[in-house]
Formats: C-alpha cells, structure tokens, sequence
C-alpha cells in the first residue's frame, strides 16, 4: 500500500480556483467579478452588516473590516475557519476537493 502523500501548498493553490472555492464556501455570496467580491456575512463573527466582508476571487484573499480576521489565499481561510494549523489546512482542503 502506497503511503498518502503530503499536501504541497502551491499545489493547492494553483489546482483551486478561487472563485470555485468561495462559491463553495459561501453559497449565499454575490461574486460577480474579477478581484474584490462582496462575500456576503462574515463567517468569523456573528455579522448582520452585508459588505463588510470581502473576498478577491483572484488571489483568494478575505478581509472583514468589522471583526478584522483576513488572510491572503484560501489556505489562510480554511485555517481561520476550521482553526487548523497550515499543515492541518493543507490535508482539509486536498481532503475535501480530492487533490491527493
């Protein structure tokens, strides 16, 4: 039996699509375009204030200007999210989208 292989966060990176992994991710979310999207609720609080969070669907940042929590790539969401270590992150997300 081949022993599993370890994530490889470029991998990751170029094999998901940012604009995939957010429609994913926040389903209820108006993602219209290139670049800065509003991504609906924040999921790192308790939000009521639509436009507060912000996602780039180009390089997968997120940013919420009401609680502060932000991060460059959808490794860096998955961490916040789940509150994974990056090696963790890295293993949830090949898991989830069956990169390895």
């Amino acid at each position: 039996m081949k022993p599993k292989q370890k994530p490889n966060a470029d991998y990751i990176k170029n094999s998901l699509n940012p604009l995939d992994f957010y429609n994913h991710e926040l389903p209820n979310a108006r993602i219209k375009r290139d670049g800065w999207n509003d991504g609906g609720l924040c999921p790192f609080h308790v939000d009521k204030a639509i436009g507060s969070f912000r996602i780039n669907i180009t390089t997968g940042a997120f940013k919420c200007f009401a609680c502060g929590e932000s991060g460059s790539d959808i490794i860096a969401f998955t961490m916040a999210l789940h509150g994974l270590h990056f090696m963790d992150a890295l293993a949830h997300l090949a898991d989830d989208w069956g990169l390895i």
